[in-house]
């Protein structure tokens, strides 16, 4: 059954970027605290990239989509010489404590919709998403995921992570955090429809994992599971 106007208009609205936008402004630094705990495994991953990334010696561009407020990850690409970052978030909010917590002159922050940006092809070294594009409709991760192929140089580099599970179309929750504003939006592909999906785009997958956090909900600890990938673009 074809579902009715009513509820067509209700998702529309619910999956607007503005409610994103909202939501995470409205938690920001709560946000930025709760995820304390999963720095290291963001650390670790972002090490792993890091490894392959600067096996030469010549300046190198990094996309992050979703910094957040940029602790741990753009500060850690920012303390690196030779790395010009650009770091998009589609919250005012966490990207002003990004400006806070950042030195270097070779960070730009952009605000916005990952969805919206545009970049030369063959244009980035590495782009890298943590936590972020969960929280775009399915349809649209996988329109994004190739523009990343476009973006990316031959040879260079994606690291993400990703729900895993068998999959969701689309989840919603309009007081996250006891948010007052927004609402929070998460879908996937699930483990095997994601290692198809980076496959099918054109990615050899160096690394293809899954790691659970621990997180706090509500005073009690629960696991969710994280499909973590780093891709390579071939270099032909």
């Amino acid at each position: 059954m074809a579902p009715n106007a009513e509820y067509i208009y209700l998702a529309s609205f619910l999956l607007s970027s503005e409610n994103i936008t909202k939501a995470y402004n409205s938690i920001a630094l709560r946000y930025a605290e709760w995820t304390r705990p999963s720095h290291p495994i963001r650390i670790q991953y972002l090490n792993r990239l890091l490894e392959y990334l600067l096996s030469s010696s010549h300046e190198k561009s990094v996309l992050e989509l979703g910094c957040g407020s940029g602790d741990p990850c753009t500060v850690r690409l920012a303390s690196i010489p030779g790395l010009k970052v650009t770091a998009n978030d589609i919250s005012s909010v966490q990207l002003a404590l990004a400006a806070q917590h950042l030195t270097s002159k070779d960070v730009s922050l952009v605000e916005g919709d990952m969805m919206n940006l545009s970049f030369e092809g063959h244009s980035m070294d590495a782009v890298v998403a943590m936590y972020s594009i969960i929280h775009i409709p399915r349809e649209e991760q996988l329109a994004l995921l190739v523009r990343i192929h476009k973006w990316l140089k031959p040879g260079g580099w994606f690291l993400g992570n990703f729900g895993s599970g068998d999959g969701s179309t689309g989840s919603f929750d309009d007081c996250w955090f006891d948010g007052m504003e927004g609402v929070m939006f998460w879908s996937g592909w699930g483990e095997e429809g994601t290692r198809e999906m980076l496959t099918a785009i054109g990615f050899e997958l160096i690394l293809c994992e899954v790691v659970t956090d621990i997180e706090d909900k509500g005073g009690e600890t629960q696991e969710v599971p994280f499909l973590w990938v780093l891709g390579r673009k071939p270099e032909n």
